[in-house]
């Protein structure tokens, strides 16, 4: 069965593994996304900080599992999305990892496939590392550095 674009919209704002997903294909379109159980378990563990059912939470994985997507790119903009007057802060080790995963997600958010499945609209187009929505809410980016 295949889904229409009105139900991948719905999906994508209420399965935060799908939106994962999707914002990989977008961001690094040449690979091939390969799903894996762990996707699915950070994505209910995000979701679960999101719905304020978990107040802490230390991702470990090893390296090149999507937590750096999953974590500081997919989830602020998803959470943005579904609520735009949240205010996030997302810390890496370096200042440059940092502004880089910062430019991933509001290049999701600017993507076609995201302004048609959210309301949530950036306040203004720009590349630097903080952004703020139309509804005062937005990410900043720091790192430890």
């Amino acid at each position: 069965m295949e889904l229409t674009q009105a139900e991948f919209d719905v999906l994508l704002r209420n399965d935060f593994s799908t939106f994962i997903a999707r914002t990989f294909a977008h961001l690094d379109p040449q690979t091939p996304y390969a799903h894996n159980w762990h996707i699915d378990l950070l994505a209910d563990r995000l979701t679960q900080v999101y719905q304020g059912k978990l107040r802490r939470l230390i991702i470990t994985v090893p390296p090149r599992s999507l937590k750096s997507i999953c974590a500081s790119v997919a989830f602020p903009a998803w959470v943005l999305g579904r609520d735009p007057s949240k205010r996030i802060i997302c810390a890496s080790y370096g200042q440059e990892l940092s502004n880089k995963l910062a430019r991933d997600c509001a290049a999701t958010m600017w993507s076609e496939w995201y302004l048609r499945a959210f309301a949530t609209r950036l306040a203004q187009r720009t590349a630097a590392a903080d952004f703020e929505t139309t509804q005062r809410g937005g990410r900043m980016a720091t790192s430890v550095g």
